[in-house]
């Protein structure tokens, strides 16, 4: 399907700016939720933009080279209106979702709304997106049409659990934090919030947060001795966050010029966890159908057994899939080998 602008159309698009991406050249598809995506950003850059957005952001805007756009024929197309926000937030929603299956390497993210008329394109408002981060260590992975696809998917489970007659709050607010988690600089700051975020599905009681915490998640990790050490290390390190202190105290098991690219690990590690683990809620109908009210939440951990629920569950992600990394390159990646 070739795309192109009709008269009266508004729109509203996310330009991402020179992101890790394996989309070909010329790239124009639509997305089974009918977000039109592209390489380039489908308006012609003219002088007069350079003027109105500034010379260094008109420069980023030509970096473009994923762009997801919505659009729609209005009746007041001169206007910027309520109907300009309707079309931004699935747009801004599934580049948030992207993050989940590895966080972009990009320069930066906008946010354009626009109308089309008497034949004219023109953009009539411009913002910046927060800043999504990676850990130190990881290793950055391509955008590509099968992880936008997937992000339509969770974006449609995330829609469906935030809607009447569901009332999944807890849930939306563990993603939340998970995503504040994604933009944080540091390491330490990270990892807090990636452990929050599982608290957030896992229910612990009061008193009892870090026996279960480390008990519960390994319905979503791969049980074993070893992820149970994982795990009990990383809510550590969470506490330590949270009363102000260095994370390291929770790692003096090991030598003290290990402890940095040990904590390092663990943060990716909680990260990788927490997206698979909030991926799989909002992609899986029957999973999520447990996470849909807080009381069939609570009865998922309380009312059946480990053997059941890890079933209900399927597969668990392997968390020494996630590698440690001792030698990082310029860009803070892991180094190839």
């Amino acid at each position: 399907m070739t795309f192109a602008f009709d008269s009266n159309d508004k729109f509203a698009f996310v330009s991402i700016v020179n992101v890790y991406s394996s989309l070909a050249a010329n790239a124009e598809m639509q997305l089974a939720d009918g977000t039109w995506v592209f390489d380039r950003i489908p308006l012609r850059l003219e002088d007069p933009w350079r003027e109105w957005v500034g010379a260094i952001r008109f420069d980023n805007l030509k970096k473009a080279n994923v762009v997801l756009l919505r659009r729609l024929r209005s009746t007041n197309p001169e206007v910027l209106d309520a109907e300009h926000e309707e079309l931004a937030r699935p747009a801004i929603l599934l580049f948030t979702l992207l993050q989940l299956s590895g966080v972009l390497e990009y320069e930066g993210a906008h946010v354009l709304k626009g109308s089309v008329s008497r034949g004219v394109s023109e953009v009539r408002q411009m913002s910046e997106l927060p800043r999504f981060r990676h850990t130190r260590g990881s290793s950055r992975l391509p955008v590509d049409i099968d992880r936008l696809q997937g992000a339509v998917r969770l974006k449609k489970g995330l829609e469906q659990i935030d809607a009447p007659p569901y009332a999944a709050k807890r849930v939306i607010r563990g993603l939340n934090v998970l995503m504040d988690g994604l933009k944080q600089r540091h390491g330490q700051e990270r990892i807090h919030q990636f452990v929050r975020s599982l608290e957030g599905l896992i229910l612990p009681e009061t008193g009892k947060t870090r026996r279960q915490f480390a008990h519960r998640c390994q319905t979503f990790a791969k049980a074993g001795p070893e992820a149970k050490r994982i795990l009990e290390e990383a809510f550590g390190m969470r506490s330590n966050t949270e009363h102000l202190n260095n994370w390291e105290q929770s790692l003096q098991a090991y030598a003290p010029d290990d402890r940095e690219d040990v904590a390092l690990h663990r943060t990716r590690q909680m990260e990788r966890l927490a997206c698979v683990a909030y991926s799989r809620i909002l992609g899986d109908a029957a999973v999520r159908s447990w996470f849909e009210i807080e009381q069939k939440q609570r009865e998922f951990w309380t009312g059946v057994d480990d053997a059941a629920r890890r079933t209900v569950w399927g597969v668990p992600f392997d968390l020494a899939s996630v590698k440690l990394v001792e030698e990082c390159d310029g860009r803070d990646r892991a180094e190839s080998p």
